[in-house]
């Protein structure tokens, strides 16, 4: 009898604890199939990753900045539905390569919430497909090559994509300079190709020279060699700032006469300060309208960290700030999704709002001209 009874006592407990078994697999499923997040009083883990060290930790340093920033901001209002806010970063080391290796990091073994890139074009290219494919938002702060977030549920950008500063391109090129010829120097990445097919199917003039160039490159002579032998009206230059210097440096030695049209990345006082005043002035560029800073974060940013927040440090606030309005009453990615898609607020970096396919909206761009060594708005 004791037997019986012991056998039949542990029957019901293997049935329970089987029970119990299936109810957490089925909760982990559904937590891997629909991208949610299983609400508890635990602390939300947002990772971010970027440029933190090696070449373009300039880019990225600020804009971790205005991040945790953010983050201090919103844990001293009670956090998220009262959870905390953990950063988790991940530094890349400007290296694409390490990119793959850090987002893989942050959705295995971190396994964070939610992803902020702080990255340039070509870096965000290698992890958005790995956020996309786990089911893990991804908001990205620099990267604006045209086609990263094109057919990605769960990729969103705050940062404007580059057909606007393209279009912008294009549109003073034929109404404005009226080139009968152009060339073009581009960095052979995602940012550089994306710009470049964008200015020469829009484009009224006549090409004469399109060349690449590495971004990791320090002489750009055998380019621009070729370029003086076309003998453009204008040449565009699409790079990284800290290629900005020496390029324009080697385009005076070598006595080319075109009228330079720079990307964004050339306005900058650190690129006006290490040019020199004779590359330099002359140079046309654009940047984004200044816009509203409806929060004083320009303000709030240098009280705690001493100095004037970067370019890009408004987008990497003001993506963190949509994460964390999206994410609240949502109890999975899906939900966050459609609030994302909702999203309309004013930010650091003006009003913040993002299309269909996860792209910021309402960019608005200036022309700048460098005049006695200050950028001045020309239109």
């Amino acid at each position: 009898m004791e037997n019986k009874a012991s056998a039949k006592t542990f029957l019901i407990f293997a049935v329970i604890a089987l029970i119990v078994i299936t109810l957490i697999w089925l909760l982990v499923i559904n937590n891997r199939t629909t991208g949610g997040v299983i609400s508890n009083n635990e602390p939300i883990k947002i990772g971010i990753i970027g440029h933190f060290s090696g070449d373009y930790a300039s880019y990225g340093i600020p804009m971790k900045n205005a991040v945790e920033l953010a983050v201090e901001e919103i844990n001293n209002n009670g956090g998220i539905d009262g959870r905390k806010l953990v950063l988790v970063v991940e530094d890349d080391g400007s290296d694409s390569a390490k990119a793959a290796t850090g987002m893989n990091k942050l959705v295995n073994i971190d396994n964070v919430d939610y992803i902020i890139s702080a990255q340039g074009s070509g870096a965000t290219s290698v992890i958005t497909p790995i956020a996309n494919d786990n089911k893990k938002m991804l908001m990205i702060t620099l990267g604006s090559a045209p086609d990263l977030t094109t057919d990605k549920d769960y990729v969103f950008r705050s940062v404007p994509s580059d057909v606007y500063q393209a279009s912008e391109m294009v549109d003073y090129l034929n109404n404005n300079l009226k080139p009968k010829t152009i060339a073009g120097l581009y960095a052979n990445d995602p940012y550089g190709i994306g710009i470049k097919t964008i200015v020469e199917n829009e484009a009224s003039a006549d090409v004469v020279a399109s060349e690449l160039y590495e971004p990791t490159s320090s002489d750009f002579r055998t380019q621009l060699t070729k370029i003086k032998q076309a003998n453009p009206d204008v040449l565009i230059i699409v790079g990284r700032k800290n290629n900005f210097p020496t390029l324009l440096k080697q385009i005076r030695e070598l006595g080319i006469s075109a009228t330079i049209f720079a990307s964004t990345e050339l306005y900058d006082q650190d690129v006006l300060d290490k040019s020199g005043a004779d590359n330099i002035e002359g140079v046309y560029t654009l940047f984004q309208k200044d816009p509203i800073d409806f929060v004083n974060f320009k303000e709030e940013y240098i009280q705690k960290f001493g100095q004037e927040p970067s370019a890009y440090s408004a987008y990497a606030y003001d993506g963190m700030i949509s994460l964390t309005k999206a994410i609240k009453d949502s109890n999975n990615n899906q939900e966050v999704r459609s609030n994302l898609l909702k999203l309309s607020f004013n930010g650091a970096s003006g009003t913040v709002g993002f299309d269909s396919e996860g792209d910021r909206t309402g960019a608005e761009y200036a022309v700048y001209k460098v005049i006695d060594g200050e950028f001045v708005k020309v239109e």
